[in-house]
């Protein structure tokens, strides 16, 4: 018996497709050009997956999702298609149940094989009943995170399915990926959105003033404790706990850290009361955690009690095609932010953007932004305007790697601006074809200019 495919899209000629290349490869498939009629067919034909579009007029794919969601009876894997996505649609599809999201314009061979999987799985289970806050319940995130690459389409995945768990998530990743957004978006997501979301960084505080912090003392409990103090663990109960740095923890505090985790108690310090707390845990790490557990410097039980779910931030440089919008975004936020409203990146500084594999990710990008508003004498952001703060913030930055005494180049900054902006060139020249003058203006500079640099950096592109 043939497998079942229900294809919802208010566009015939993508229904088409889907469903001419779906039959080819033995399934049964049935159309629907809105979320209404979908819910119509639904009882009646029982498909095991639906591919649903997220934006249809009247009833769109996500009010159709949570009507699914509502009712009683079938409940197909439900896969979200769109050609608009954004960071919150993608976390709001998996908070409410999605099996998968992809976008448009997509590969048929891409969407057989999310089907296929999607089949392997059991149909999804009517939980009308259980707690998830409505929309109007949670707290909203716009524009909390930027990028619509595949490895951040797999990062908001992750986030809209553990949001609605209890489970520990350990988020890993270089200095300056978001990490500390991502643990935001999993609380605002969560059941838990009303309650505290409560951020402390475990490297930034010494061990004896962090233990304090963290579960709290009596009176008398050391020189100064006049009283006594609850500790982020009881000011979180029934929230988040957001432990950032957790790599940084000592042993004797990891200890402690992992009484909490398996008994969901704790005993402030001079105390002997057990206090229960109702805290989920995310914690976040630039370091490798593996290898300081073969040093004897991280415990492997506590990693294990962390690790439940695993999300990897990827730097900058491995999503390079997200530049674009974060730039767009920073630059909005700091135009309005001095007062320089209609600031814009030259061609060529935004190529120069593009080039640099940005060691200090999307928080080099946005410090060399800000900066660059700041420097330019008029609206317009020239490439000269960026290379001073990527000279300098390069120099200053601190990777996981500087900690460990290696740099990422020992070439003086100059050089490397240098090679940077050749690469900028190049690249513009082969996308105009070699052609002199498209390029100048390409590149925001005069022809003049382009031939000048040409000369200088030996560049030697052909027109076509």
């Amino acid at each position: 018996m043939k497998r079942k495919i229900l294809l919802v899209d208010d566009e015939a000629n993508v229904r088409k497709a889907l469903s001419t290349s779906l039959q080819k490869a033995g399934y049964d498939t049935k159309e629907a050009a809105s979320g209404a009629e979908a819910l119509e067919r639904l009882d009646e034909y029982q498909p095991e997956v639906m591919l649903l579009d997220l934006r249809m007029p009247k009833l769109d794919g996500m009010e159709t999702l949570r009507r699914l969601k509502q009712r009683r009876g079938h409940m197909p894997n439900v896969v979200m298609m769109t050609a608009y996505g954004s960071a919150n649609d993608v976390m709001e599809a998996m908070r409410l149940g999605a099996f998968d999201y992809v976008q448009k314009p997509f590969d048929l061979a891409q969407v057989k094989q999310v089907v296929a999987k999607a089949l392997k799985q059991p149909e999804a289970e009517d939980d009308a009943g259980s707690m998830r806050p409505s929309p109007e319940e949670r707290a909203d995130v716009p524009g909390l995170l930027i990028g619509l690459s595949p490895a951040m389409q797999e990062v908001y995945k992750l986030v809209g399915k553990v949001s609605m768990s209890r489970a520990t998530v350990l988020i890993q990743g270089e200095s300056g990926t978001g990490k500390e957004l991502i643990a935001k978006a999993i609380h605002a997501n969560s059941p838990r959105a009303d309650k505290p979301l409560i951020s402390v960084n475990c490297g930034a505080i010494p061990e004896k003033l962090l233990e304090s912090e963290l579960f709290g003392y009596e009176r008398g409990a050391f020189t100064g404790a006049v009283g006594r103090k609850q500790g982020l663990f009881e000011v979180a109960d029934g929230g988040t706990l957001f432990l950032d740095e957790v790599g940084e923890l000592t042993l004797p505090l990891q200890v402690k850290l992992l009484r909490v985790l398996q008994e969901r108690t704790l005993v402030r310090l001079g105390g002997v009361e057990s206090i229960p707390v109702d805290v989920r845990i995310i914690a976040a790490t630039n370091r490798d955690l593996r290898e300081r557990m073969q040093k004897e410097l991280f415990r492997e039980d506590l990693y294990y009690r962390l690790n439940v779910v695993p999300i990897k931030m990827p730097p900058l440089r491995e999503r390079k095609e997200d530049i674009p919008l974060l730039i767009r975004h920073f630059l909005a936020k700091f135009s309005r932010e001095t007062g320089k409203e209609g600031c814009y990146l030259s061609p060529a500084a935004v190529e120069l953007l593009h080039a640099y594999d940005w060691p200090g990710n999307v928080r080099q990008l946005e410090n060399t932004i800000e900066r660059a508003v700041v420097l330019a004498s008029g609206p317009a952001i020239l490439p000269e305007h960026v290379q001073v703060h990527m000279e300098e913030s390069s120099q200053t930055i601190e990777s996981p790697s500087e900690k460990q005494g290696i740099r990422y180049d020992d070439r003086p900054m100059k050089d490397i601006i240098q090679e940077v902006e050749k690469e900028a060139i190049t690249r513009a020249l082969h996308r105009e074809k070699g052609n002199r003058l498209r390029t100048a203006k390409r590149l925001g500079i005069s022809r003049s200019a382009l031939l000048y640099k040409m000369e200088m950096y030996g560049i030697d592109v052909s027109e076509e």
